[in-house]
């Protein structure tokens, strides 16, 4: 069952990007996957609606590097920005596609809830860059609320850096059916088995413990004939985000979460994962 689960791919591959998480070195890596994977890739920079807005407000003022001075924002001024950095993203999108040989399409749509996951709606993956506001708690709030929304549409896998993805995956396994559909994610991301996956109890009981260590026999089975290093193991149960961190090996794991769970049922849960260097990848 879950071979054939696995012949699935990610195809259909939608790059987020807006002002404050523009960073060249992620794009980069986003676009090494989307090519790993064989992938078509299509940009979509978010123009936020509250930046254009600000400059209706009187008491907000722009500080300059060139000029300690409090400078009013004009919302036209405002709007030609995130015209400008719209393009400069496409640019460098279409840059890194002509070096991969890969073909590349762009739009920039406005920061509304609907347009995103119309967007969103039609891409087997969704690859946020979020390098830039790891440790805004406005950013992981926002994050969060998100994935109530449109983390039960299509996988979202949230890039941490410029790195490769590394071979080894945590699966939190808040019920014990999340542990195959994690590997099966993984493996789907990685286009091939993960080295080692360690699957991740949380706050499960005695009898799924068992339940989880069963599926974890099952999975080596499944995996044996790939690769001599895949290992598949069950560790210590955790109980909260803080505690999963922690437990993580110091290698900087994929961590697979399902959306919807008792995981994220805890926004607070979310917080140390988000300010780690660990990659995200959210699952329905």
């Amino acid at each position: 069952m879950m071979a054939e689960q696995m012949t699935h791919r990610y195809r259909r591959i939608l790059l987020q990007i807006d002002a404050a998480t523009h960073c060249r070195d992620t794009i980069g890596t986003a676009m090494d996957i989307a090519a790993r994977l064989n992938g078509e890739v299509k940009g979509v920079f978010i123009q936020d609606r509250n930046l254009a807005v600000a400059g209706t407000l009187g008491f907000v003022r722009e500080i300059r590097l060139s000029s300690p001075a409090g400078h009013s924002l004009e919302t036209l001024t405002v709007e030609a920005q995130l015209r400008a950095m719209a393009r400069s993203v496409q640019r460098q999108l279409e840059r890194e596609a002509v070096r991969r040989k890969m073909t590349v399409g762009f739009r920039a749509i406005s920061s509304d809830a609907q347009t995103e996951e119309e967007e969103i709606r039609d891409a087997d993956l969704v690859i946020v860059e979020s390098t830039g506001r790891l440790h805004s708690r406005n950013f992981r709030g926002h994050l969060t609320t998100r994935l109530s929304l449109i983390g039960l549409v299509r996988p979202t896998l949230f890039l941490k850096g410029s790195k490769r993805l590394a071979p080894e995956v945590a699966v939190v396994c808040d019920t014990p059916d999340a542990a195959e559909r994690g590997v099966v994610a993984a493996t789907n991301l990685l286009s091939r088995a993960p080295e080692h996956i360690a699957l991740v109890p949380f706050n499960l009981n005695a009898q799924e413990q068992r339940e989880l260590s069963g599926i974890a026999e099952n999975i080596n089975k499944d995996l044996a004939g790939d690769a001599p290093k895949n290992v598949c193991e069950v560790q210590s149960v955790v109980t909260d985000g803080r505690g999963l961190v922690e437990n993580l090996a110091p290698v900087e794991c994929i961590v697979v979460i399902t959306v919807g769970g008792p995981f994220l049922g805890d926004p607070m849960n979310l917080e140390p994962l988000f300010v780690s260097r660990h990659p995200l990848l959210c699952i329905q």
